[in-house]
C-alpha cells in the first residue's frame, strides 16, 4: 500500500522480473519477464485468476531471433486500453566507438500493444537513436519518452569519472495515431530519463541523472512541482502529479562468498571477485583483488570460503606510481587471471594495463610461488602479453599477444623449461585455458575481425584448439558477444553470452561497463548448452567449487 504495509507479492519465479506496471482499474499487471526465452518480453496478468499471457514473444514482434528482441518498461494508457513500451526489436548488435568497443550499445523505439497482444506496432524510431521509457499523456493522444544517441547510451551508465557528464539526452513527445508531430520538451545539455505527464496536465517531470543539476527537474516548474537536488532513479508520479515515489540506490560493495540467488538447486551461488581459479592441491582459491579488499587488482589467495586471505602478488610491488594508482582504482590495470601449477606451488598473471588502453602500455607476464616469492618476469615487457594459462603439467604457458603497432597478435606458448615461445593462432584471441586434459585450449575470439565484413557482424565467440594448432572449432553461434569461457573441474566449458540481449534500457543502469551478459556451460565440443543464470547483471567467470573444499 502507500502508506508502505501490506506488502503483496504479484509475480515470483526462477525468471528475471522487472517494471511492473498495475493497469487503471487495477485487476491487471502489465511487467517484464524472462519467462518464456531467457529474454524480455511484456507480460500480463489478471490479478484476479493468476494468468499471465505474453504479449510481445510473436515473430511478429521479434523481427529476427539473432538479433536483439528485448522488450522493456510498459506502461498502461489512462483507459487502460493500451500498453506502451521500448524495445530493441529489429536492431543489430552494436558496440560503442563506432562499433569497435566490446560493451554494446543500444537502440530502442517506442512501440504499443492492446493487453491481449493484439495491434502491435511500431510508433517512432530513428536511426542510431535510443528512444526510451515511454509513458502517456493524460488524453492517451501523445507518448513522452527520452531520446538518446545510441552511442551515447554507453557513456550514460559509464563506470570512469565523467562519462554520464560527457553525454546528453532529450525529452521528446510524439502523437501516438500518427507516429508523428514530435515535440521537443527540453533543450539543454544534460542526461535526462524517466518523463512522465503530470496529472490532467501538460507539465512532464523528469529526471537528470548526473551532474550539479542531478535530481527532480520539470518542464513547467510552480510551486508544488520544483527541482529536487537528488541522487534519487526511477521516480514515478502519483495519478494527479502531487507525490512521487523514487528509488535510492548505493553501492555498498557486497562481501566474498555472499549468498546469491541459485538456479540449480544441486549448487550455491555465491559471489566472488574476478578471475578466481581453485588449486584442489592444496585447496587455495586464488582471485584478482578487483572489487574487495583495497581495489588494487592484487592476486590474493583464500580458503574456499574466502578466509584466511594472504597476499601472492603485490601490484604496488610492481608499480606504485600515481598513475598506475589511478589505473587500478579505475579496473583498468592490475595482475589479470591467475593460473596454477598442477602441484599449487607456484602461479602466474598478467600485469599491466588492459582493455582500451592496452595499445599504451607493455604488459609482462610473472610467475611467482604461492607463499608470494621468487616473483619472476617471464616476457620482456616489449608487448602486451597476459590472461596466462598453465599446461596441466605446468611445462607450457599459453598467453595472448598485443602490440600497438599490428593490434592482436593471437595465442603464444611459452616453454617454461627452455623459455622458448611459439605462436599458436594468428586471431583477435583472448582469455586462453588449458583443458584439465591438457588436450585442449578454450579461447575468445573476435571472429569478425578475423573473417567478417563488419563489426555489427558476428563478433566474440568461444573457440578451442589442440596445443599443437590443430582441429580449431567455434563452439558458439550467437551474433552478440560470447566470451570469458573458463573450464569447470569435470571438462566442460563455461562462458558469459549476451545473446539473450538487455535486461533493461542500457540507460537506466549505473556504474557498469557491461550491463548484462548470462552464463550457459556446455560440453566441450560446443553441444549441451544450459543457463545458469537469469539476472539483470553482468554475469561471469564462473568456478564451481566442490562442497568437499568448504
Amino acid at each position: 500500500n502507500t502508506d508502505g504495509i501490506e506488502l503483496t507479492e504479484l509475480v515470483s519465479s526462477d525468471s528475471f522480473e522487472d517494471i511492473g506496471s498495475l493497469s487503471p482499474d487495477g485487476k491487471k499487471l502489465a511487467y517484464v519477464s524472462t519467462a518464456i526465452n531467457y529474454t524480455t518480453n511484456i507480460f500480463v496478468k489478471d490479478l484476479y485468476t493468476g494468468i499471465s499471457i505474453n504479449v510481445t514473444g510473436s515473430d511478429e514482434s521479434v523481427g529476427s531471433f539473432v538479433c536483439p528482441h528485448s522488450f522493456f518498461r510498459p506502461s498502461w494508457s489512462p483507459d487502460g486500453h493500451w500498453i506502451t513500451f521500448s524495445s530493441d526489436a529489429g536492431t543489430q548488435w552494436t558496440g560503442h566507438s563506432e562499433g569497435t568497443g566490446w560493451e554494446h550499445t543500444q537502440s530502442l523505439a517506442v512501440f504499443v500493444v492492446r493487453p491481449d497482444g493484439s495491434g502491435f506496432r511500431k510508433v517512432i524510431g530513428e536511426e542510431s537513436r535510443c528512444l526510451g521509457t515511454p509513458r502517456w499523456s493524460p488524453d492517451a493522444s501523445r507518448i513522452v519518452y527520452y531520446n538518446i544517441s545510441t552511442e551515447d547510451t554507453y557513456g550514460a551508465h559509464g563506470t570512469v569519472a565523467g562519462q554520464e557528464l560527457a553525454v546528453f539526452s532529450q525529452i521528446f513527445s510524439v502523437d501516438v495515431a500518427t507516429g508523428s508531430d514530435v515535440v521537443p520538451h527540453t533543450f539543454d545539455n544534460t542526461l535526462k530519463v524517466s518523463p512522465a505527464y503530470l496529472g490532467n496536465s501538460s507539465n512532464i517531470g523528469y529526471l537528470v541523472k548526473a551532474g550539479t543539476e542531478a535530481g527532480i527537474h520539470y518542464t513547467s516548474p510552480d510551486t508544488t512541482h520544483h527541482y529536487i537536488n537528488s541522487t534519487m532513479r526511477n521516480p514515478a508520479w502519483s495519478p494527479d502529479g502531487s507525490k512521487v515515489v523514487y528509488e535510492v540506490y548505493e553501492w555498498g560493495q557486497r562481501p566474498a562468498e555472499k549468498e546469491l540467488f541459485s538456479w540449480d538447486d544441486e549448487w550455491d551461488y555465491r559471489f566472488m571477485d574476478v578471475f578466481p581459479s581453485f588449486s584442489t592441491a592444496i585447496e587455495r582459491l586464488a582471485t584478482t583483488e578487483k572489487q574487495l579488499g583495497n581495489g588494487s587488482s592484487s592476486i590474493v589467495l583464500t580458503g574456499a570460503d574466502y578466509t584466511n586471505v594472504t597476499t601472492a602478488f603485490d601490484t604496488w610491488n610492481i608499480n606504485a606510481s600515481e598513475e598506475y594508482a589511478e589505473l587500478y582504482a579505475s579496473g583498468l590495470a592490475g595482475a589479470f587471471q591467475p593460473t596454477w601449477t598442477a602441484d599449487g606451488s607456484k602461479l602466474a598473471a598478467g600485469f599491466g594495463v588492459w582493455f582500451f588502453d592496452r595499445i599504451l602500455y607493455p604488459g609482462p607476464l610473472y610467475s611467482f610461488d604461492a607463499d608470494g616469492t621468487a616473483t619472476q618476469n617471464l616476457t620482456d615487457g616489449t608487448n602486451n602479453a597476459g590472461f596466462p594459462s598453465f599446461s596441466p603439467d605446468g611445462t607450457k604457458l599459453v598467453y595472448r599477444l598485443w602490440n600497438a603497432t599490428y593490434g592482436p597478435l593471437g595465442l603464444h606458448v611459452l616453454d617454461m623449461e627452455t623459455g622458448d615461445t611459439a605462436q599458436l593462432t594468428a586471431g583477435w584471441d583472448n582469455t586462453p585455458g588449458w583443458s584439465p586434459d591438457g588436450e585442449l585450449i578454450v579461447f575468445t575470439r573476435q571472429t569478425n575481425w578475423t573473417s567478417g565484413s563488419s563489426w555489427q557482424e558476428d563478433r566474440f565467440d568461444i573457440c578451442t584448439i589442440r596445443p599443437d594448432g590443430t582441429d580449431l572449432k567455434i563452439l558458439t553461434e550467437s551474433e552478440a558477444n560470447d566470451a570469458h569461457a573458463v573450464w569447470s573441474f569435470d571438462g566442460r566449458i563455461m562462458y558469459s553470452t549476451g545473446m539473450y540481449g538487455f535486461r533493461d534500457e542500457s540507460v537506466m543502469y549505473d556504474n557498469t561497463f557491461q550491463p548484462y551478459g548470462q552464463i550457459v556451460v556446455m560440453d566441450k565440443d560446443g553441444q549441451n548448452k544450459k543457463m545458469l543464470t537469469d539476472s539483470m547483471w553482468e554475469d561471469s567467470m564462473p568456478l564451481y567449487v566442490e562442497r568437499k573444499f568448504f
